[in-house]
């Protein structure tokens, strides 16, 4: 007569991970806030640091200013651009939740590309932003963030799994961030064809990025803090009521 095997006592790693996992919103908020704050007091962005070392002394002209910026917005737009397909992809609910909410794998737009275009996207961000921090603020991006992202997708992964048997098959079929080879044809229309449908939840569920891209953008046409911060608002308002103006294709105009 065979004994079943006694279950596994849960591991402490397990637990932290959940803990983390739930909590995964301010747990990456807050390296943003640091980095906020340092860089009100280091007001020295990379992208200038990276001009000092080629023009010495020589002052920051407007058009060398723009020039200089542009990388960091365009990652950040095409990082907004990510998140907003996946998030249209998934709805808000399963986005924002502490656990992951499925029951089946989601294959449409990027997520037959790649696994976690979520994370692929937020990572996109954090690393734009510190194009534009600060050394010290970038770090607080760039060394607690990005680690951050990698053990939430493990997580995930770890619990789809479980609850997903042909999860596994899938892992095998479609990378994890860095997007398969070769590229779907027509790969723009596939990331922008969930927007079509949930375009307007999905801005107000990334209405916090967005406004950052809104703020950004008016800093880089117009260095002044008080527009940045404008913008950023207007940006938010904006993103918030998407449902009510965003039209489905079809819609009528």
């Amino acid at each position: 007569m065979s004994v079943p095997p006694l279950p596994r006592a849960p591991q402490p790693w397990n637990a932290l991970a959940e803990r983390a996992y739930r909590l995964r919103v301010p747990l990456l908020a807050t390296p943003f806030l640091i980095a906020m704050i340092e860089n009100a007091r280091h007001p020295h962005p990379l992208w200038e640091g990276a001009y000092r070392i080629a023009a010495g002394s020589a002052p920051i002209g407007p058009l060398s200013r723009h020039i200089l910026m542009l990388p960091a917005l365009c990652l950040y737009a095409a990082a907004l651009t990510i998140r907003l397909s996946a998030s249209a992809s998934l709805g808000s609910r399963t986005v924002w939740s502490g656990a992951p909410v499925a029951n089946r794998i989601e294959t449409g737009g990027l997520f037959g590309v790649v696994r976690h275009p979520l994370y692929l996207g937020s990572a996109g961000l954090i690393v734009a932003l510190s194009m534009i921090s600060s050394p010290e603020g970038a770090g607080a991006l760039l060394i607690l963030d990005l680690p951050l992202l990698a053990l939430f997708a493990r997580h995930e992964e770890a619990l789809l799994s479980r609850s997903l048997p042909e999860f596994e098959d899938y892992k095998k079929s479609v990378p994890a961030f860095w997007p398969r080879r070769p590229l779907p044809d027509k790969i723009f229309a596939r990331a922008l064809r969930p927007l079509d449908r949930r375009g307007g939840a999905a801005l107000k569920s990334e209405a916090a990025n967005v406004s950052l891209l809104g703020g950004f953008l008016a800093f880089w046409i117009t260095p002044d803090i008080k527009v940045f911060w404008t913008a950023a608002g207007l940006s938010f308002l904006i993103a918030l009521t998407a449902p009510h103006w965003w039209k489905k294709t079809g819609d009528a105009p």
